[in-house]
């Protein structure tokens, strides 16, 4: 059975590698929109492309610039991260480019889709709490400068083919009036894969989200949308409505737009094609080949949503190909992204990060990307460099030669990637947000700090592993994973079960990191668990090597489960001076760190000095803050003092979860840092209270039934705000 379903899935990668890797003349699709219209000058042909640099060398003339953006893609729904998924087109890409590590998105679409192409920290333009509503009369501020605007200052033709999600209720928030050449797409979050259509209710009940959270209304957005009780068409070409679509899927569609559109321009004019794939947002469709080669996985929702990411691997294939076909590739530079996490309630996956899509932890914000280009002249690098959302919009207009606002928070980071030049990053800020509840998150060199609650953070291993046990899973087995692709990093080695020759006190993680308990003596020997407890035995290849160091004599629990924070409370004393810290930010994670960690969920720290309490808690929450750092005693005391000022200045309130962590050397979140480094948790405070003056109020406004689509023919339309 094994050997049959490992040749029918290298059969299928075979095919479909074939398939859109022939050189052949581009023909038009009968399912194809209408093209847009032809640009100036004589169309090309294969036979006559731009001239191209030789790689390292600066481009004859400006790069088209390609931008993909994924929407939903999970840092484990990639092949370069997980073997058992399947993106042929999409990993040659990135394994002949540059692979980013650490580049970051905004933990939802809206506010990534902002910060891209604005090039600002959502915080400070009020689009950081959560997406747009269908019904929601504001967009992104019309203020402000976008990508496509200051590419077309450079003499670019700009192209946009997919979602927009950045607001609709006047023409002045469309696509065409932002920069964008032309347009094709659909304004909403997410609509029906074969009709293009969006449902939504308007009554009573519509505005229950805008005072809510992320986390539980994020993906409220998924209404299947077919064409029956309150769903209307949302796909236009430009700005004219289009029906002639229905019943084909929106990857193959958007494919189809893209080969029409290079086809019919010329290659000599400077180009930014803007391609947000609605795929792998739910609602979960896919044409059932796709998941075929994923049948041997019990959960229906990861089958489908596996597919749903080939198939979209296989429209980026028919798009790298059309350019080489019609003379673009050679001069072009490809970016790929992930708008945020995956939804793991969807069928997404994050391992080994923690978290998920609409939370701060880094399964949530950071994010598969990867540079492709013919005239880089390091292919094959995998990169380790602090990368931003809002970096691209400065390193693509520098790219292009021209000049970005003064007023963006990115930096072009071009020199870093294909030279020698130094990272321009060193911090960044994940997100501020205190709409409903103060949470932010920031980040220094390799630390991070999180305040506030950043959402719920699971570990959620992909039902695809195998579970490797003496009994079989219920249903079908799944495969083993294929072996892992050469210079993809070290694979960790399974995780050890205590023996009486180990001392189980060999360092300890977060609490509910569970040791198993005296049952896995009996687990050895082969007696039957139940299927929860048979997830227990795995770890991701690529979890950090520091941290697998110091806990390789635990057995470390996969099931989904939160670890709690630090839990400052105090009325603050009198402010003492304020002293010079030296902090080493490259600090690395040792065996002292490790063993100088105890359990901080629900720890409740409070100073004895506090309104002169002298009482025997206080006095026991002084002596654990002693024992838990590394400093002297009088000056930890100190330092808790300046960290409950600092907090109560960035929070307003006086009980403020923290956590801080090492995401170099510990991406998973697994080792809260906040009693050993308590003069990183200071610096990093005091960065995030210089940032708070940029803050502005989340711009959210009521949904108003005035949007609704009957008003407008059946149509989600603009002309209501």
């Amino acid at each position: 059975m094994a050997w049959s379903m490992n040749l029918r899935r290298i059969v299928w990668v075979v095919v479909m590698v074939i398939t859109y890797t022939a050189a052949t003349p581009l023909t038009p699709s009968s399912s194809s929109p209408p093209p847009p219209p032809t640009s100036p000058g004589a169309p090309p042909t294969a036979s006559s492309p731009t001239p191209s640099a030789s790689p390292g060398t600066p481009p004859p003339v400006p790069p088209h610039i390609i931008f993909m953006v994924a929407d939903d893609l999970g840092w484990n729904d990639v092949s370069w991260h997980n073997p058992q998924v399947l993106t042929p087109h999409l990993e040659s890409l990135a394994r002949g480019g540059i692979i980013l590590e650490q580049s970051y998105v905004q933990p939802v679409c809206t506010p990534t889709r902002s910060a891209l192409l604005s090039g600002r920290y959502p915080f400070t333009i009020g689009r950081q709490h959560s997406v747009l509503q269908p019904a929601e009369p504001v967009g992104l501020d019309l203020q402000l400068k976008l990508l496509p605007q200051a590419l077309k200052d450079v003499g670019y033709q700009t192209h946009a083919v997919g979602k927009w999600h950045l607001g609709f209720c006047s023409w002045d928030y469309t696509p065409t009036m932002r920069g964008f050449d032309t347009f094709y797409g659909y304004y909403t979050g997410s609509e029906h894969y074969y009709t293009h259509y969006r449902s939504h209710v308007f009554d009573s009940k519509m505005n229950s989200c805008n005072d809510s959270d992320v986390d539980y209304c994020s993906d409220l957005d998924d209404a299947p949308g077919g064409k029956e009780g309150h769903n209307w068409l949302d796909l236009r070409n430009n700005t004219t409505p289009d029906s002639s679509q229905d019943g084909v899927y929106s990857t193959y569609m958007f494919a189809s737009y893209i080969e029409d559109l290079l086809r019919t321009r010329n290659p000599e004019d400077p180009m930014f094609l803007y391609v947000p794939f609605q795929s792998v947002h739910a609602p979960l469709m896919v044409p059932e080949k796709y998941t075929e080669p994923y049948v041997y996985i019990n959960d229906a929702d990861r089958r489908t949503y596996l597919g749903m990411v080939s198939a979209m691997d296989e429209a980026v294939g028919r798009v790298v190909e059309a350019l080489k076909i019609t003379g673009h590739y050679d001069n072009s530079v490809i970016i790929f992204t992930t708008d945020n996490g995956g939804p793991t309630i969807h069928g997404a996956n994050n391992w080994p990060l923690r978290g998920h899509k609409a939370n701060l932890w880094e399964g949530g914000t950071r994010g598969v990307a990867f540079i492709h280009s013919p005239i880089l002249p390091n292919p094959g690098t995998i990169s380790h460099q602090l990368v931003h959302v809002t970096d691209w919009y400065k390193t693509l207009v520098g790219l292009a030669k021209g000049e970005a606002p003064e007023d963006i928070d990115g930096v072009d980071q071009w020199s870093s990637f294909v030279d020698s030049a130094p990272p321009p990053r060193t911090h960044m800020i994940y997100n501020i947000d205190n709409t409903t509840q103060f949470k932010a998150a920031v980040r220094i060199g390799k630390y991070k700090l999180l305040v506030g609650f950043p959402g719920k953070g699971e570990w959620t291993p992909p039902p695809e592993l195998r579970l490797n046990t003496v009994d079989a899973p219920l249903g079908q087995p799944n495969e083993s994973p294929p072996s892992r692709h050469p210079g993809q990093g070290p694979v960790l080695p399974q995780v050890l079960l205590p023996t009486e020759t180990e001392d189980p006190k060999d360092g300890q993680l977060e609490k509910d990191y569970d040791v198993l308990s005296s049952s896995d003596s009996v687990r050895r020997k082969g007696v039957k668990s139940s299927l929860e407890d048979r997830a227990l035995n795995y770890h991701q290849a690529n979890s950090s090597s520091k941290i697998r160091k110091s806990s390789h004599r635990h057995l470390i629990s996969t099931k989904r489960m939160d670890a709690g924070p630090f839990v400052f409370i105090s009325t603050v004393p009198k402010s003492r001076a304020s002293n010079s810290l030296s902090i080493d930010i490259d600090a690395d994670i040792d065996a002292a760190d490790i063993l100088s960690l105890q359990d901080n969920k629900g720890k409740h720290i409070e100073s004895a000095q506090s309104n002169g309490r002298d009482t025997k808690d206080a006095r026991e929450g002084e002596r654990d803050v002693k024992r838990k750092t590394i400093s002297d005693n009088v000056w930890t005391q100190e330092l808790d003092v300046a960290i409950q000022e600092l907090l109560l200045q960035v929070t307003k309130k006086n009980d403020t979860e923290i956590r801080l962590y090492n995401v170099e050397e510990d991406p998973e979140e697994r080792v809260d840092l906040v009693s050993v480094h308590m003069e990183v948790v200071e610096e990093l405070l005091q960065y995030l209270l210089e940032e708070l003056p940029r803050y502005v109020p989340a711009h959210i406004l009521p949904e108003v039934p005035e949007a609704n689509p009957d008003n407008f023919d059946g149509v989600w339309s603009p002309g209501w705000c």
